[in-house]
């Protein structure tokens, strides 16, 4: 079984409701002593640090083509500590839910990197973030790059499986109308989450999220509608 080296990071701007990114760093030598490295990172609009940790792992696993034996350094407790504390075990044999019966936060991310730990042999191995460890801030300098580039992802909530562009206005959970930094008029909904909504696709707990973010909406509309009304029975 071929045996390679990964480094991971995930970084947010403005976590938990800002643009974040991802980067891995894959390392192979082959049985001449030859090393091959590769580099994968993207970028979300909106999302969290922790979202884009299980996402630099999730990556940098399904780019291997065969069962490795995987040893993955990263600097995110939340992921190495699932694995290497067990708890993950048990989210997976009770549906992704915690010992008090919750859903585990970001499941749809977990089951996926599940798949991936199930094909290979992975050790988590936690290293200190910013301690000058080369690989692991080449990692964070993918990750900010992909975090602070113009080709940004949309992240629904889901399993990120599907790379959906994300609207060229969308800026940390809004969009900008009205000139640089100015907040959005209207409450902005979640145009994944409603596609997902319409198919039937969503959980409970998102779909009602969406429902929140619409009938907010709808409030401001009727409020800026109200509003408008009295100006034209002014004038």
């Amino acid at each position: 079984m071929a045996e390679v080296t990964i480094y991971t990071d995930g970084a947010a701007r403005g976590n938990p409701n800002g643009p974040g990114g991802y980067g891995a760093l894959l390392r192979y030598k082959d049985d001449s002593g030859k090393v091959f490295e590769r580099e994968y990172s993207a970028g979300y609009a909106v999302t969290t640090n922790n979202r884009m940790e299980l996402m630099a792992a999730i990556v940098a696993l399904e780019k291997l083509r065969v069962s490795c034996r995987v040893t993955l350094y990263s600097d995110s407790k939340y992921l190495t500590d699932a694995y290497n504390e067990g708890w993950i075990y048990y989210w997976k044999e009770h549906g992704y839910r915690n010992k008090s019966g919750d859903p585990v936060k970001n499941a749809e991310l977990w089951a996926r990197l599940c798949e991936q730990t199930d094909r290979h042999e992975v050790t988590f191995v936690w290293i200190k973030g910013h301690a000058g460890h080369p690989e692991n801030e080449r990692c964070d300098e993918l990750a900010t790059s992909a975090a602070d580039g113009e080709s940004l992802l949309l992240d629904d909530g889901g399993d990120l499986r599907t790379e959906i562009p994300a609207p060229k206005d969308a800026v940390s959970g809004g969009t900008k109308t009205a000139g640089a930094g100015a907040e959005p008029l209207l409450p902005v909904v979640d145009e994944g989450l409603l596609a997902q909504a319409l198919e039937g696709k969503l959980s409970t707990q998102k779909l009602e999220t969406l429902l929140l973010q619409l009938q907010n909406r709808i409030d401001m509309e009727i409020e800026i509608s109200e509003k408008l009304e009295e100006i034209l029975e002014q004038e």
